[in-house]
């Protein structure tokens, strides 16, 4: 019966830390995708505030108005811009934390709206996944901790008597 039941913990292990493996990765296609939207929304900002900027029909405004559009048009790009460049340019470990820092909820909606799961072959698409077989492993044991505890036997302490 023992065999059973090391052949079991050895195949939950492993769907464990394979499961948490394939989730990782997804979590840096997801992020990938978040970066190329973030990317895209930045260059319809830029252009935005190149049509304020020069476009006619920004020129022909009051000055109040075009120098308010501009402004929030400038935000807008910085705002973009300094999102993009701090999760863009993260290292591969801070990354994630990156992205919660800085993320758009709505555009964030967005991307999992549209996400298209996919398996990475870059470096860090094998680093999330690696790290992500870590710490499914190590669920895995904590979790399993407690159950094991409780179905050993518990031991006996043998006690010698001092005569």
């Amino acid at each position: 019966m023992t065999w059973i039941w090391e052949k079991l913990d050895t195949f939950l292990g492993a769907t464990v830390v394979a499961s948490a493996g394939v989730a990782a990765s997804q979590a840096q296609a997801f992020m990938v995708q978040y970066v190329q939207r973030l990317g895209g929304h930045l260059d319809e900002a830029s252009s935005h505030l190149n049509n304020v900027q020069n476009g006619l029909r920004y020129k022909l405004m009051s000055d109040t108005v075009r120098k308010e559009l501009k402004t929030d048009a400038g935000g807008r790009v910085a705002d973009l811009q300094a999102a993009y460049h701090a999760i863009a340019d993260a290292n591969v470990l801070v990354k994630p934390f990156a992205l919660l820092r800085h993320a758009d909820p709505q555009m964030l909606a967005g991307t999992w709206h549209d996400f298209v799961p996919a398996l990475p072959a870059t470096i860090d698409g094998y680093t999330y996944v690696a790290m992500g077989m870590i710490l499914g492993f190590i669920l895995y044991e904590v979790v399993k901790l407690p159950v094991v505890i409780l179905i050993e036997e518990p031991r006996r302490r043998k006690f010698r008597r001092r005569g």
